[in-house]
């Protein structure tokens, strides 16, 4: 697999992603003629495509599952995922398989073909236009452009929980057992994925969260911010924030609300996939009060409670 150049460390790209300052690494990879890409944060490794076995009942996405080291997992092939026809079957044999890790959890993902990794910011990742906005299940977070390339992020998150109907991530709502007043409470969301995004809204207005508001990415949330610092407020009193998003991660998003003064009273909740016991003194870094790995809405909504419940919270 090829890198761009650079003459930069190799570990550089965590030094800046620990600092905040907004890049992230983008693997470019083939489907039917088409870019797509994925942050390298949630892949493990690139394969050559592998025998696999198939299993009764399975999706038509599934090719079967393989043994990778001593861990058994499912293929999605997203060629057929996305309907894009039949492959064209002449030249070599360029298929790869992408094994990703995240929300705690390894998957296989087999592709046309893989490009590069290019290093980028999220201030060049642009939201992708509602077409579907009707419809429950949205697979792309975010576009750019890559050497004259149209680049499309994948939501593997929803790619994932359409194929397995993950029974956590749908439910209506959570009961208050702490007795907060929920409906007077502020709570900014900023979450790029439109999946995740709609079932996480849902979930904190059905719960008595009425205040809460969606903002698409964490440039659109920073820009809300910004307007409240000019009109004096009001402010959210809690803001929840994946970390992958367009024009503003939520590592930067949280770092420039904690060295903000008129902000920084803002806790900042990140929900994210890549989150992990390896990645969390990232968050930690920025100022993060707590974070949650994706997809646990029910335990988010909790800790939203916890917070809300506690004395500190209650006097604001």
């Amino acid at each position: 697999m090829d890198t761009t150049n650079s003459t930069e460390p190799a570990n550089q790209s965590e030094i800046l992603l620990e600092s905040g300052t907004n890049e992230l690494e983008v693997l470019v990879f083939n489907l039917a003629g088409q870019c797509y890409g994925v942050n390298v944060a949630k892949v493990r490794e690139v394969i050559l495509p592998t025998k696999v076995t198939a299993s009764p009942d399975q999706p038509d996405a599934v090719m079967g599952m393989f043994n990778l080291r001593g861990k058994v997992l499912p293929l999605v092939d997203l060629h057929h995922y996305f309907d894009l026809g039949p492959r064209e079957q002449q030249g070599p044999d360029n298929r790869r398989i992408i094994v990703t890790e995240f929300n705690g959890q390894m998957g296989a993902f087999l592709v046309d073909a893989v490009e590069q990794i290019h290093r980028m910011s999220w201030q060049n990742m642009r939201e992708v236009p509602a077409i579907h906005e009707g419809g429950s299940h949205f697979s792309v977070t975010g576009v750019t452009e890559i050497n004259d390339k149209l680049i499309l992020m994948l939501d593997f998150e929803s790619i994932v929980d359409h194929i397995a109907l993950n029974d956590q991530l749908h439910i209506k709502q959570v009961e208050n057992t702490l007795g907060v007043d929920r409906a007077s409470k502020r709570v900014f969301l900023a979450e790029d994925s439109r999946f995740i995004g709609k079932l996480m809204i849902d979930l904190l207005h059905n719960s008595g969260y009425k205040q809460a508001k969606l903002f698409r990415n964490g440039g659109m949330a920073w820009e809300a911010l910004s307007e409240l610092k000019q009109k004096g407020g009001p402010f959210p009193e809690l803001l929840v924030s994946d970390i992958e998003m367009p024009l503003m991660d939520g590592l930067a998003l949280t770092r420039r609300i904690n060295e903000d003064p008129a902000l920084s009273s803002i806790p900042v909740i990140l929900f994210s996939s890549l989150i992990t016991e390896d990645t969390k003194h990232k968050g930690k870094q920025v100022g993060a009060l707590r974070q949650i790995n994706k997809p646990q809405l029910s335990e988010l909504v909790q800790i939203i409670d916890e917070y809300f419940n506690e004395p500190s919270a209650k006097a604001a």
